[in-house]
């Protein structure tokens, strides 16, 4: 067919368009694709340059956002699936829900007040007495 890219051969095996976005959408470094497929950087660069009309390291970027996504996916598949992760989610970006926002203010204004009026221990804690030893300069 005149409209499909080739393969890319290497010595371990062939790369595809397919198997490439796979690779890429799984976070593989370009190096860890070399190897994988048993090929140069530049043979490589070259086929992306053909098969995409783009730079290898352009073409990877966007297609590591492909995986990312699909992490996302996954992750909300989970928390459909299980109450732990729901609760988990929950506390970890909505930690303050339900809370009377008064309660933090009223909580910042006694600390802000209790360091504007520090107790005698606190003032020791602080400033130490020194002794000043006899003799001079």
């Amino acid at each position: 067919m005149p409209g499909e890219p080739a393969a890319l051969r290497g010595l371990r095996r062939e790369l595809t368009k397919e198997l490439f976005e796979e690779l890429g959408a799984l976070q593989c470094a370009p190096e860890e694709i070399l190897g994988y497929i048993g090929t140069t950087e530049k043979k490589l660069a070259a086929w992306c340059r053909k098969t995409y009309r783009r730079p290898l390291e352009e073409m990877l970027r966007m297609i590591r956002q492909d995986g990312l996504i699909a992490i996302r996916w996954a992750s909300f598949d989970q928390l459909k699936k299980s109450a732990t992760v729901i609760s988990q989610q929950y506390n970890r970006f909505l930690p303050d829900a339900g809370k009377d926002p008064r309660e933090n203010a009223e909580a910042a204004i006694r600390t802000l007040n209790a360091a504007m009026a520090p107790t005698r221990e606190e003032m020791r804690e602080l400033f130490p007495e020194t002794e000043q030893e006899g003799g001079g300069a």
